[in-house]
C-alpha cells in the first residue's frame, strides 16, 4: 500500500463513519424510520467490512505497516458499531452510543490520514 492509497482509504473510513454517525443521529432525534436505518446501516457495515478486509490484506510500503493495522482495526470497529445500529434501528440509547463511537472513529481516521 502506498501513502496515497492509505490516505484515500483513511478518507473512505472517515466518510463511512461520518455517514453512520449521521444515521445514528437520525435515530436519536426520531427523524428516520427503522426500515431505512436497518437497510442503510447494513449497507454501510458491509462497505466498511470490505474496506477493513482490503486494508488488512494489502502489503504496506516501508513505514506504513503499523498505521495500516490501526486503520484496519478502526474499520472493523466501525463495522461492528454499524451492525449494532442495524440490529437496533429504533433504539435511541443504542444509537447515541453508536453515534459517539463512529464520531470518534471518523476523527481517528482523519488523524491517521494527516499523520503521513
Amino acid at each position: 500500500m502506498t501513502e496515497y492509497r492509505f490516505s484515500k482509504d483513511s478518507e473512505s473510513l472517515q466518510s463511512l463513519a461520518t455517514e453512520g454517525s449521521l444515521l445514528a443521529d437520525g435515530v436519536v432525534d426520531g427523524r428516520t424510520t427503522s426500515a431505512f436505518v436497518l437497510t442503510h446501516a447494513q449497507e454501510l457495515a458491509s462497505n466498511t467490512e470490505k474496506l477493513a478486509s482490503v486494508v488488512a490484506s494489502t502489503h504496506p510500503e516501508t513505514g506504513l505497516a503499523e498505521k495500516m493495522m490501526r486503520l484496519a482495526a478502526l474499520a472493523r470497529e466501525a463495522a461492528s458499531q454499524l451492525r449494532t445500529l442495524a440490529g437496533h434501528p429504533s433504539d435511541a440509547a443504542a444509537a447515541a452510543r453508536v453515534r459517539s463511537a463512529l464520531t470518534n472513529t471518523a476523527d481517528a481516521a482523519e488523524k491517521l490520514a494527516k499523520s503521513l
